[in-house]
């Protein structure tokens, strides 16, 4: 019970450093394009990964298993922020955040679908009220769409919203043979490389002129990268996919309340009654009884 509620804390910190990670990368956007941004961020990411983890380096992965998680890595961290950050030039940020925060109802779907996991209407309905408290927060500039006629885009939001679902499932047997550290390493550091690419093609500099409070945004975003990835590995690897990425609502919530902190977002009552639609779904569609335990183990 005990490794079960830590795997819960690990979902949690990761939809929280989303959050947070959104609110410093709207701090440097207007400064750094989309490829540099994402390049940075995983550039730092993988160093503070890897730096631990290849001073005890002990795991030899197949070619097979290899080229798999590197095309997950590519997918997850190159393809999905490559696409996101399309959809968020061509549409509203809350348009694109309410549709994001579809991700856990995506993931459950699919896991129904490909048959690992059970239909839960625990976790369908929990799901759901984490979305509709996110669908309270944002009403008010999510009714102006604007650009809703760009086809383009939303094709763009939604691969991404699908790419997140479809990933965190399609790790699942490589964690369940390779430790979620090394995973974690490989994947990044490929699509670092990728990223690379992306940026010298596009003749984007991989180190841009940035002032000391920008680049101290920057290293939080990495910071923030790879801690939440490793959490996100670590939890799947003893949670299943819909349950981890049902957290992932908190992360505009978190976006929030740093706004709020920093007193750049006014405490209303809908934000209140956000908070506590989207923690309630996040508890329901997380919390399992001990008799559908026994009865999922009979």
């Amino acid at each position: 019970m005990s490794e079960r509620i830590q795997a819960v804390f690990a979902a949690a910190v990761t939809g929280a450093l989303v959050g947070a990670a959104m609110v410093s990368t709207r701090a440097v956007s207007a400064d750094v394009s989309p490829e540099t941004l994402a390049f940075l961020r995983y550039a730092i990411g993988v160093v503070l990964l890897a730096v631990p983890t290849l001073r005890r380096w002990s795991v030899r992965f197949t070619a097979k298993d290899l080229c798999a998680v590197a095309g997950l890595g590519i997918l997850q961290f190159a393809m999905l922020i490559l696409l996101l950050n399309y959809a968020l030039a061509r549409l509203p940020a809350a348009t694109c955040a309410l549709v994001f925060s579809t991700l856990p109802l995506v993931t459950l779907c699919l896991a129904i679908a490909t048959g690992r996991e059970r239909f839960s209407w625990t976790r369908l309905i929990g799901a759901g009220v984490a979305v509709s408290g996110i669908a309270l927060l944002l009403q008010p500039s999510a009714a102006a769409v604007g650009g809703a006629a760009d086809g383009w885009a939303w094709a763009a939001l939604l691969g991404a919203t699908f790419i997140g679902a479809a990933c965190s499932l399609l790790y699942r047997p490589y964690l369940q043979r390779y430790p979620a550290m090394y995973i974690s390493v490989v994947a990044m550091f490929v699509s670092v490389l990728f990223l690379a690419g992306v940026c010298l093609t596009r003749d984007a500099p991989l180190l841009p002129s940035l002032s000391g409070f920008q680049w101290a945004n920057v290293v939080f975003i990495g910071l923030s990268s790879a801690v939440g990835y490793f959490c996100l590995l670590w939890a799947l690897t003893r949670l299943e996919a819909s349950r981890v990425m049902s957290f992932q609502a908190l992360a505009p919530i978190t976006a929030v309340l740093i706004e709020l902190l920093s007193a750049s977002y006014p405490l209303t009552w809908r934000l209140t009654g956000a908070f506590v639609l989207v923690l309630s779904g996040v508890w329901f569609g997380t919390h399992e009884r001990p008799a559908a335990s026994r009865a999922t183990a009979a």
